[in-house]
């Protein structure tokens, strides 16, 4: 006989009847919080920036990028960032691995865990994607482009910078 009181019964949060009913509710959580990443992520990353190196004269003839008189139109260059597929494979990569795990978590504690760190993954992957994008873009210099050849890396697999060059038009 012990003169510690029983342990309390722990309260349900889950419909009376259906077992496993908070797993349930959680996979949803998970699904419904991963979608709205991923349309973060769609939503953010966007941008765009150009440059076009000379002018047109008083005359109507093009100017290049050191004031000189040339007969070619100078070339516009033009970036646009936009989102990339392999961060949406990443958000479903992450959703999958995590139901694979709560299929063979050994309670609802450790399913319900194993879920709420696949949202923080996904999320964590899309921040990391916006940030690092964004930045990189930022980063680029327009005037790097303005020579006659030219190489570009980009933040490959978190986003993706689309260079697009076309002759300066008249006026």
């Amino acid at each position: 006989m012990s003169l510690t009181p029983p342990p309390a019964p722990q309260a349900d949060t889950a419909v009376s009847g259906l077992p496993g009913a908070v797993v349930i509710a959680g996979i949803r959580r998970t699904l419904i919080w991963t979608i709205v990443a991923g349309l973060v992520y769609a939503t953010f990353m966007s941008g765009g920036k150009g440059i076009c190196p000379g002018g047109i004269d008083a005359n109507g003839g093009f100017l290049d990028a050191d004031g000189r008189s040339v007969d070619q139109a100078p070339l516009c260059v033009s970036l646009s960032l936009r989102p990339s597929v392999f961060v949406y494979v990443g958000i479903a990569l992450i959703v999958l691995i995590a139901l694979g795990r709560v299929a063979k978590a050994s309670d609802e504690r450790a399913a319900l865990r194993t879920l709420t760190r696949a949202i923080q993954g996904a999320g964590l992957l899309v921040a990391i994607a916006l940030v690092v994008s964004h930045v990189w873009f930022q980063l680029t210099p327009l005037e790097q482009f303005s020579s006659d050849s030219w190489t570009y890396f980009s933040p490959f697999p978190l986003g993706v910078i689309d260079v697009s060059t076309n002759p300066m038009t008249g006026p």
